[in-house]
């Protein structure tokens, strides 16, 4: 029995906890992206974009609204004056004009409350189609804000095109990762980053 005993290779039952270790620290390792540096990741930072977007948008829908009730009263005085300095024609006119523009804008705007919106929802469920809605409405304001500005100086042209990417580039990141399995809601507690607000994991 000895010498088959000694025959029979020596089964090691212990564990390797260096290489545990490693290993551990290796499948927790951050593999996305910092925002801004080290800020926070992608994730959380386009959540915040979203949020400035839908509460921006929303006091622009309002400062809109007011300006047409505003527009409205005043051609309402106009018309009550019976005096040929004021053309109340013509008032009429122009506020109709400003109630059509101030409308087509308003639109704009509340579909861009909604695209961000989406996107939010799209950065909470790791919804990469989602996410996208959003690009997509950021590259169309994009490109209305370069056509407006097409001969306006070169300095508030740059200023537009930094601030639109900035709002951009976490969007493609957030994209790129949820679509490569780098951000997912399994590993996510890994990738998390804030400067301020969440623990070390």
């Amino acid at each position: 029995m000895d010498n088959i005993a000694k025959g029979i290779p020596h089964m090691s039952l212990d564990i390797d906890e260096e290489a545990v270790v490693e290993n551990a620290t290796t499948i927790r390792e951050k593999q996305g992206h910092s925002c801004c540096g080290g800020c926070c990741d992608v994730r959380r930072a386009v959540i915040i974009i979203c949020i400035i977007n839908i509460v921006g948008n929303t006091i622009i829908m309002l400062l809109s609204a007011t300006t047409k009730s505003m527009a409205h009263g005043i051609a309402n005085g106009i018309a009550t004056f019976d005096d040929d300095m004021f053309n109340s024609q013509a008032a009429d006119q122009s506020v109709q004009t400003l109630d059509s523009e101030l409308n087509s804008f308003m639109i704009i705007e509340f579909a861009r409350i909604v695209a961000a919106g989406l996107a939010m929802l799209g950065a909470f469920t790791f919804n990469k189609y989602l996410v996208a809605i959003n690009v997509i409405s950021l590259l169309v304001r994009l490109s209305i804000y370069i056509y407006v500005r097409m001969y306006a100086s070169v300095g508030s042209i740059i200023v537009g095109l930094l601030i639109n990417g900035l709002f951009l580039y976490p969007h493609v990141f957030l994209i790129l990762y949820i679509h490569n399995g780098i951000m997912t809601k399994e590993n996510y507690p890994y990738e998390r980053q804030s400067c301020c607000c969440v623990p070390p994991v």
